[in-house]
């Protein structure tokens, strides 16, 4: 049966219906979802438990699944590669500590990000799945970069089209406190900063959006402050509320998303109830 796509909001994020994941999906079902990804940015798949090897089928329907390369992440129980835990509670359900270095860089989730622009090739597509949930989850927002591109003035679209912004994973951890130190030997030496255009243009429909994320540090070939104030006041154009889209968790949701032309972050949660999110990516096939 052939997938059906239902707009949640305008021509940005989308649900999907009649597709079990757990089952494994065809290659007319993978186009299918190409394309919707390629027009809506952001897919949402209610009802889908799965476990770890049905998620991971499904992501590899899409490409090569991102390595865990980030000590500070790696889940000490699961040892798949492919997998990040973004939880509350670690893999013997205890709370991780705000202060530890797991805690600190989960914190920075709640920074406007794109998954992966800190590597080349960076992440192309993020799928995340709903393992445990608290009685009152909290949202995850995304935001819709081509739509932001598109409201830009024309001459704020000639000031960035060709720039090119430098990426680190140290700079986005320094906002929420993280120092050096905080990080291991092998994190320092494997995470060197990357660049991206701030403009990216989408294979498929042609269309131009903003390519931005927490991990930009600066612009290349502007002065340092001015680069950082022009990232700045483009992340808070872009994030408006009528570019965002706020998804309400649901028990076994799967939602997977574009990271060419979006951005997203977690909401504060404080709740004693555990939450427990299993991310997993595919990343392009060559530099961007």
């Amino acid at each position: 049966m052939p997938v059906t796509i239902h707009p949640i909001d305008k021509d940005f994020a989308a649900e999907v219906r009649n597709i079990d994941l757990a089952g494994g999906i065809d290659a007319a079902q993978t186009e299918s979802l190409e394309q919707a990804l390629a027009e809506y940015g952001v897919l949402v798949f209610r009802r889908q438990p799965l476990n770890d090897a049905q998620q991971q089928g499904f992501i590899e329907r899409f490409g090569p699944p991102i390595v865990t390369q980030l000590d500070e992440l790696k889940n000490a129980r699961n040892h798949n590669p492919h997998f990040i835990d973004i939880a509350t509670v670690d893999e013997d359900g205890k709370p991780i500590a705000a202060e530890s270095a797991r805690g600190m860089y989960l914190l920075a989730n709640q920074l406007w990000h794109t998954d992966g622009s800190q590597v080349q090739p960076p992440v192309r597509l993020t799928a995340l799945s709903a393992r445990q949930l608290p009685p009152s989850p909290p949202p995850t927002e995304y935001a819709n970069m081509r739509a932001a591109w598109e409201a830009l003035s024309p001459q704020r679209q000639a000031l960035v089209d060709g720039r090119v912004a430098e990426h680190s994973i140290f700079h986005s951890r320094a906002k929420i406190g993280m120092r050096m130190s905080d990080f291991s030997e092998a994190t320092r030496q494997n995470r060197k900063a990357v660049t991206h255009a701030m403009v990216r243009r989408n294979k498929r429909t042609g269309r131009k959006s903003l390519y931005l994320a927490s991990h930009a540090s600066h612009i290349v070939g502007i002065p340092v402050l001015e680069g950082r104030a022009l990232i700045d006041e483009l992340t808070e154009f872009a994030t408006q509320r009528q570019f965002v889209y706020t998804h309400q968790w649901q028990s076994d949701d799967l939602v997977m998303w574009d990271d060419s032309w979006t951005m997203h972050r977690s909401t504060p949660y404080s709740e004693p109830h555990p939450r427990v999110m299993r991310w997993c990516g595919v990343r392009e096939l060559e530099p961007v």
